[in-house]
């Protein structure tokens, strides 16, 4: 009786890239797959299983093109797990037969990084100088990195000693021209001393579903006494002696901008000031000047001189 002839036996390797291997919570990620035999075989059309740590299915990799150097590959959107730290899955390929050779089972471990969200703090819309005890409006603003909706989202506002002061809470509305970034408007009350102070806008992490890292930015508040005195303003052009509207006036921390007819106006404290006025192709003028009173003060601007090529 004849013997039966051993079929050959063949091995499978499988190559795999995971994208991005650092990825938050919940979020997408891409498993690239990439797979050779030795003998060479075509395996487009074959499928790899996805497993998690705990052999759960976590999906299927279809094998639907050849690279290059003729391997099967192919890529599978996955999402990845909301519980954070290292991750370790494992990839299989199913023992198959081709062209009477007998390919074997073979494994792949892939090996990633669950991170919670980082949560983006924004403030803007801060005054430039707020009055001791009075009351003015900021901006606050809040993204996640995979852009969660954040609408009702709470935070709170820490001054300078890191009390809280105020507390908030995000509308549904988005700050115009982004995507998730969801925005309050906040009233807050100016401290009695006039200062410059570091307060600080925070968010925490603790979300329901998905983990957050807390969020945090901080912004200056320039709080100044009570202004005492009218400062007037007159910006010119030296030469023709023609009103300078759009000129930068400032009396630090003070400013104010010049009308049509060149004339601003600032409230500041008594004291002693440098006084700035600044314009497009016009030279800064700086000079100081003691403010006991009601006082005008005429700002005689040159031009810039003109640079002359070679």
């Amino acid at each position: 009786m004849a013997s039966r002839k051993e079929p050959t036996r063949g091995q499978v390797d499988i190559a795999l890239e995971v994208s991005p291997d650092i990825v938050d919570a919940g979020a997408e990620m891409s498993l690239h797959a990439r797979v050779s035999c030795s003998p060479s075989c075509d395996l487009t059309g074959h499928s790899l299983s996805v497993r998690d740590e705990a052999g759960a299915d976590a999906g299927v990799l279809e094998l639907t093109e050849t690279d290059e150097e003729d391997n099967a590959a192919g890529v599978l959107a996955l999402k990845a797990p909301l519980k954070t730290g290292d991750h370790v899955w494992s990839v299989l390929c199913p023992a198959v037969v081709k062209n009477g050779v007998s390919y074997e089972e073979a494994s792949k471990a892939i090996s990633f990084s669950v991170k919670p969200h980082t949560t983006r703090v924004l403030a803007w819309d801060i005054p430039p100088t707020v009055v001791a005890g009075e009351k003015f409006e900021i901006k606050v603003g809040i993204k996640c990195s995979s852009e969660c909706v954040f609408r009702d989202k709470a935070f709170a506002i820490y001054d300078h000693e890191g009390a809280e002061i105020a507390a908030g809470m995000l509308s549904g509305d988005l700050w115009p021209g982004t995507t998730g970034l969801y925005f309050a408007t906040v009233e807050l009350e100016a401290p009695s001393s006039a200062d410059l102070y570091h307060w600080s806008v925070k968010c925490a992490g603790k979300d329901l579903a998905v983990a957050h890292d807390e969020g945090a930015a901080q912004f200056s508040l320039r709080v100044v006494s009570p202004p005492e005195c009218l400062v007037t303003v007159e910006a010119v052009d030296k030469t023709s002696q023609e009103p300078l509207a759009g000129a930068h006036v400032a009396l630090h921390p003070y400013k104010a901008i010049t009308n049509e007819r060149g004339f601003a106006e600032i409230r500041v404290a008594k004291g002693a000031y440098d006084l700035f006025v600044a314009k497009a192709h016009y030279l800064t003028l700086g000079l100081p000047v003691e403010v006991t009173a009601n006082m005008t003060a005429r700002a005689e601007l040159d031009l810039e001189p003109v640079t002359e090529r070679n």
